[in-house]
């Protein structure tokens, strides 16, 4: 298990990483209609499709304060202080998968660390850490678990969103703490982003719970 000095210095290289390779929000709020078509596809829809798009170099710029990382960095270093011995257990191998995947490409369809899409990073990590099965989709992958509101987000819980405005959910992620969560951005790979940023919050759709 990891101690909490070892989270802290987990935390500081997400940090860093979080700099090196920004978050899509800020790219994908100035984006233009077209080319967010073009670069969010359908992960529904991936399996009719021979089509792949990657991302090859993440050029991505994070607008993520000083403070809003010191602040992340504490609370990864003592999210759950207070909790059983099995949670930090949990914790602890959802993290480790999840620094395993950082800066892995993008890419649509994608299932393995030459490139990953939003929907298989969400199903690889919450499987190859506590041994969750969910579905291939972030549609489906939207009807499973249990409904949380946003102020009780927690550690773990998977956030839904409708990133190409079809009314439906169209990208995930895993939520860490202090309004930051993890996913595979199309302009970004796997990478920390806010979602409290603007483009985040105005597509934010729920968040279900799937750890007990």
């Amino acid at each position: 298990m990891l101690k909490h000095g070892n989270l802290f210095i987990l935390s500081l290289i997400l940090g860093g990483l979080i700099l090196i390779s920004g978050c899509s929000a800020s790219k994908e709020v100035s984006d233009n209609d077209s080319e967010l078509s073009y670069k969010k596809k359908d992960v529904d829809a991936y399996k009719n499709s021979k089509e792949l798009v990657a991302t090859n170099t993440l050029t991505g710029r994070s607008s993520i304060s000083k403070g809003s990382l010191e602040s992340l960095s504490s609370s990864l270093a003592g999210y759950m202080p207070t909790s059983s011995n099995a949670n930090e257990m949990i914790s602890d191998e959802v993290m480790f998968k999840v620094i395993e995947y950082l800066n892995t490409p993008y890419l649509w369809g994608g299932t393995s660390k030459r490139g990953i899409d939003c929907s298989s990073f969400v199903q690889t990590v919450m499987y190859q850490s506590l041994g969750i099965t969910l579905p291939r989709t972030s549609y489906e992958q939207s009807n499973v678990g249990d409904d949380v509101t946003r102020s009780e987000l927690k550690f773990g819980d998977l956030l839904f969103f409708d990133t190409m405005r079809k009314g439906r959910t169209t990208h995930v992620g895993i939520y860490l703490s202090d309004g930051y969560f993890v996913h595979s951005g199309s302009s970004t790979g796997v990478a920390v982003a806010s979602l409290d940023s603007e483009f985040y919050s105005r597509v934010f759709l729920k968040a279900k719970r799937v750890i007990e």
